[in-house]
């Protein structure tokens, strides 16, 4: 999958558009000058980088920013599923597997070695074109994590063993299934087969079919290893708290004694066409009727491939482009339309997905996305669609930059398919270049609707340098870099709003969150989705804008505005640049306070909260969580409901419930302005001033606290799904409210228990059985009384094993196997180290600042943390353990195909068995 930020350049970047109100004002030859393409400035968007090739081939990518003490370490191995050949596929995807496995110098796995040294934002995925692996690790981690890497890509060999081709067969084919039991997941599999040619590698999917997966041997492992992950085939890129000097002088220490693989020959492009329309259809247990179309298209590094990713954000990025609002809020056919154009290394395609409103026709539907795609092709975009787009495009671009991993990622990609680390700012100048005849000649030319040329170039002469390292000898760990936490500075508005800011001048952007005391909770049991459905209309209609308007004018300063409803908290966010702060809180300002909730807006909402409810129940994983909560809290409690409802209950809210809920719960007393990013107090506000100070003041009414009784164990709710390829499996009992002495301690025992990729969990259905692609554990940090739950899928035939095994880890977890030795050792390491990078954003400042309203946490709680956390002993955490998790009172809820599971479930004799439907109802 591409990152966000790659999506973001893979799209366009037209001219800046002003604010509407400004540009109403404008006379009529400055707004004609205004849609005029202006030259754009790449300084923003420029990265500082120094790059260096060693003598074996691998190229290294140094970015400086010494913001936080983080260095994001980002791999590229040039190598991906298009490189596997029919009979063979799914190799490239398998061998990321391997690398997580542990190597010939350090047999003990790469999770572990990155959990033990606090690495975060940490994985490795595949593509068609490429394999990645990146970790964001504090600086006195950084020579360990180069010593780890080196000896991935060059001491592997020797490491593998049947035992664990076998082990990761089975966990990949677990994804596999996983995957397609998702809604629409076999779309992935079919759509590439019909769109290519039979011998184009990208023909089949990067997870590659069940029969090559079971059929590949040890050699063919090996082969693949040997011949693909060279240092001339990868490129690393180091960003963050790290000097150029000091990269190359790591790098060159345990990489430059690694041989170059073969050099190897590159398809450049290969993109075919297709000799007739290809008509398909296939049905599954989804909620919905879904339309999928696609046109092949050009390559990543072609031109015409950004001048599609203009016409796709014109087609179906916000409300008022061209596809939504007709399908969706015109015609009322649809609840989602996006669209979007790829550039594979060797060939793209341009995808429109629209999926249909229930009982909507199809026919109908098509018909609408002709039309609509006729008139673009027939006319082009206008100046100021690209204009919007663009505006939009930069300032997501620029939050995307803010994170280091995303930069490092950024040029490597660069450099893998553009081959040079700055790429990015020739496809900048393109995009703002691009007029509305670009994109509609370029549109024409792809969607209206042979080659093949291969160049060999001679490889430059590659070798190994002679090394005396001593790779059994694991480099030392620094001590953990210090943490530091901008205080919470306060204020009060005259109309009694209370102002949060946490500064961050890291970037030029600035979130804002408006927090209403409220959330689900404050829905009645027959009403239940009404606040969360208030929120969801805020940005479809003001005294001021209409749904369009608003969208347009959003879109034209390049600021979010999105809204989200926890149990305790309705929140309206707002994420800006800088400069565009102060009309970005007018419009904020409007949408929160002056809804009109427009008749047609709410039945469409309606629809589509309809929509959405049915694809909760069609995943088995939010399925089990629609249950859990009136299992545990009952059906009357505040916290016993679905945030989202019910279809009765949203069926029965009506225009006039909407707005009393916002006259009633959206007061200045009950509300509070969460700022963080690029300002201070003193500017920020008298900006909150001018657009909440006339907000009439009031407060809305207290919630009550939320609590339970003990949770009734040994019982067993079963949903069936038929022909499921796997089981869902829920644990879960009531677990103590928040406030607790022990609630520090609490979050290693549930990291290492089931928050992270190598916690307990994991390990044992995972890492240990392969009978999972990967399991979790949380006590979730809500105000009032918190549950306990485990979710595990797992494969079919393994699920009443499975369950035992997830009944023995939380035994283990309360008492009978405490976290002691090295365990506590490693786990205390993690996340005392991954402290580090916790709070690089802003984002991740503004959830903090959330949390600490939520919850009434003190002032220094974040600022203090990490020493706390840090002097959190064995006995500490075993008490936390003991008392917050409760083996007795655990629960079950099992979503699978009944017809293969329930005797198996039924013969653990774990007390009363019932059958649920999708409601939580039992099954007569």
């Amino acid at each position: 999958m591409k990152t966000k930020l790659a999506l973001a350049l893979a799209l366009c970047f037209a001219q800046t558009l002003p604010s509407a109100a400004a540009e109403a004002a404008k006379p009529a030859s400055a707004a004609k000058a205004a849609t005029a393409a202006p030259a754009i400035d790449l300084k923003p968007y420029t990265l500082n980088y120094k790059k260096f090739v060693l003598q074996n081939g691998l190229t290294l990518i140094v970015h400086e920013d010494h913001n936080v003490p983080v260095v994001a370490v980002n791999m590229w191995y040039h190598v991906g599923s298009r490189n596997e050949k029919r009979g063979k596929t799914g190799f490239a995807h398998l061998f990321e597997h391997f690398f997580f496995n542990g190597s010939e110098n350090y047999p003990h796995g790469f999770r572990e070695a990155m959990d033990d040294l606090g690495a975060s934002n940490r994985n490795g995925t595949t593509n068609t074109d490429r394999t990645n692996f990146f970790e964001d690790v504090p600086v006195s981690a950084l020579e360990r994590t180069l010593y780890l890497e080196a000896d991935r890509m060059g001491f592997l060999a020797n490491y593998i063993s049947k035992e664990m081709l076998e082990r990761e067969r089975g966990v990949v084919q677990n994804e596999k299934r996983q995957g397609e039991n998702q809604p629409y997941g076999r779309v992935r599999v079919e759509q590439p087969a019909k769109m290519y040619p039979y011998s184009h590698p990208y023909s089949w999917t990067t997870i590659g079919s069940m029969d090559d997966l079971n059929a590949a041997s040890l050699e063919d492992i090996k082969e693949w290893y040997k011949t693909y992950y060279g240092p001339n085939n990868a490129v690393i890129t180091l960003a963050g708290d790290i000097t150029p000097e000091r990269a190359l002088e790591l790098v060159k220490k345990y990489f430059d004694g690694i041989a170059p693989g073969p050099a190897l020959p590159r398809t450049e492009t290969w993109i075919p066409t297709l000799d007739r329309n290809i008509r398909d259809e296939m049905e599954d247990q989804v909620p919905q009727v879904r339309i999928y179309r696609a046109w092949h298209a050009p390559a990543w590094k072609d031109p015409q491939q950004q001048h599609l990713g203009l016409l796709a954000e014109v087609a179906a990025s916000t409300k008022s482009s061209r596809l939504v609002k007709r399908l969706v809020y015109d015609k009322g056919l649809a609840t989602s339309v996006s669209a979007f154009a790829r550039g594979g290394e060797i060939a793209g395609t341009f995808q429109i997905i629209a999926t249909l409103k229930p009982g909507a026709d199809q026919a109908e539907v098509e018909r609408e996305i002709d039309s609509v795609m006729k008139e673009l092709l027939d006319k082009g975009p206008t100046a100021e669609e690209l204009a919007r787009v663009r505006s939009s495009t930069l300032a997501d671009f620029s939050r995307e930059m803010e994170r280091i991993g995303s930069r490092a990622n950024l040029l490597a990609e660069n450099q893998t398919f553009g081959g040079t680390p700055d790429a990015h700012l020739a496809q900048l100048e393109i995009m703002a270049k691009a007029t509305p005849a670009d994109v509609k000649a370029s549109a024409n030319q792809w969607l209206r609707t042979n080659h093949y040329t291969m160049t060999v170039k001679p490889f430059a002469k590659l070798s190994a340098a002679k090394s005396g390292l001593n790779r059994k000898l694991l480099p030392a760990l620094g001590a953990a870099p210090d943490v530091k936490f901008p205080a919470i500075q306060r204020a009060t508005l005259s109309n009694g709003v209370n102002v949060m800011l946490m500064e961050r001048h890291s970037a030029p952007i600035v979130n804002v969150a408006l927090v209403i005391d409220a959330g689900a909770a404050s829905d009645s049991k027959d009403k239940a989705g009404l606040a969360s459905l208030t929120l969801d209309l805020l940005d479809k209609g003001t005294r001021k804008h209409n749904a369009f308007q608003l969208s347009d004018a959003l879109e034209s300063l390049g600021t979010r505005l999105t809204t989200s409803t926890t149990l305790d908290q309705s929140i309206t966010r707002l994420q800006s640049t800088t400069a565009n702060l102060a009309p970005s809180l007018q419009l904020l300002a409007d949408a929160a306070l002056t809804p009109s909730f427009p008749a047609d807006q709410v039945a469409l909402a309606k629809q589509r909260r309809l929509a959405q409810i049915g694809q909760e129940k069609a995943q088995p994983t939010v399925l089990a969580q629609r249950v859990m909560p009136a299992v545990l809290y009952g059906a009357d409690s505040a916290y016993g409901r679905t945030q989202s409802g019910s279809e009765q209950s949203v069926n029965g809210i009506s225009r006039e419930d909407l707005v009393q809920w916002h006259a009633g719960w959206f007061k200045p007393g009950s509300a509070t302005i969460v700022v963080t990013g690029d300002t201070t107090l003193a500017q920020v506000k008298p900006l909150l001033e001018a657009s909440f100070g006339k907000w009439q003041a009031g407060k809305a009414p207290a919630k009550p606290l939320v609590t339970a009784s003990a949770t009734q164990g040994k019982r067993i709710f079963l949903i069936d799904k038929p022909d499921a390829p796997q089981s869902t499996i829920m644990a879960a009992h009531m677990s103590l409210p928040q406030g607790q002495a022990e609630d520090l301690a609490l979050e290693p025992v549930m990291t290492n228990f089931g928050g992270m990729a190598t916690a307990r969990l994991n390990r044992n259905l995972r890492l240990d059985k392969h009978w999972s692609y990967g399991t979790s554990s949380q006590i979730p940090a809500t105000r009032g009384q918190r549950p306990f739950f485990v979710v595990a899928p797992v494969q079919t035939d393994k699920t009443r094993e499975a369950m035992l095994e997830v009944a023995k880890e939380i035994k283990d977890i309360a008492g009978a196997r405490p976290i002691t030795g090295e365990e506590y050792t490693s786990i205390m390491r993690t996340v005392t180290a991954r402290l580090a990078g916790r709070f690089e954003t802003i984002q991740s400042l503004e959830n903090a600042a959330l949390s600490t309203l939520n919850l009434g946490l003190p002032d220094d709680h974040w600022s203090t943390y990490a020493s706390r956390t840090r002097a959190l002993d064995e006995q500490q955490l075993a008490k936390a353990a003991a008392k917050f998790i409760k083996p007795d009172e655990v629960m079950w809820i099992v979503i699978g195909d009944l017809r293969k599971i329930e005797a198996g479930v039924r013969s653990l004799n774990w007390g009363e068995v019932s059958v649920l439907n999708a409601d939580g109802a039992p099954v007569k």
